[in-house]
């Protein structure tokens, strides 16, 4: 029998690949329970509402990205730092194109609704615009706000298109342009 934590962390997983692949409204408990094979009557042990499922999928969401860009800010580069962030972004190309930005798109679905958890999603959206931001400051660009912020829409707007057209290569060719500009710096 697995740890208590085990079937916690297996409920966030799945819920975290559920909510990306069919979205919050239409997944349900017990679909999130059945793919991570914790009985249903257990998920309410370990969240008691959907909505604390979904605040730990954001958790979950930014820890990964925040131990990811703690890896890229060991170089000390700042342009290969936004390289490496393009780079995921590609190796994720055909996930984006199937579901979309994971990111994105919970921000989006749960910005309909507004419940608590929303501001939260957002802050991750914003935490990852103050990240990108940070690399063209650090690259000495005075136009770094404005850069981050276009680099962000870039990425975003690149994923819905992708999504919309089921389109891995528009990921990889919006990223090869994002890459040329950026080395082009």
């Amino acid at each position: 029998m697995g740890r208590v934590s085990d079937k916690r962390e297996r409920l966030v997983e799945s819920a975290t690949k559920l909510f990306h692949q069919a979205g919050l409204k239409d997944t349900s408990i017990a679909d999130i329970a059945e793919d991570s094979g914790v009985p249903l009557g257990n998920v309410y042990y370990y969240f008691k509402t959907k909505e604390d499922l979904v605040a730990a999928v954001i958790e979950q969401r930014t820890e990964a990205i925040k131990n990811e860009a703690r890896k890229w800010d060991e170089n000390p580069d700042p342009r290969q730092r936004l390289l490496n962030l393009l780079d995921l972004q590609v190796s994720k190309k055909d996930e984006i194109a199937q579901y979309g930005c994971p990111i994105g798109s919970m921000c989006q679905e749960l910005d309909k609704e507004r419940p608590p958890v929303a501001s939260e999603a957002d802050g991750l959206m914003e935490w990852v615009l103050k990240w990108i931001t940070r690399q063209f400051k650090e690259m000495g660009q005075k136009q770094a706000d404005q850069f981050g912020l276009q680099l962000t829409a870039a990425l975003q707007g690149c994923g819905v298109v992708a999504n919309a057209l089921k389109d891995p290569k528009i990921v990889e060719r919006e990223i090869a342009r994002l890459k040329t500009w950026i080395k082009e710096m």
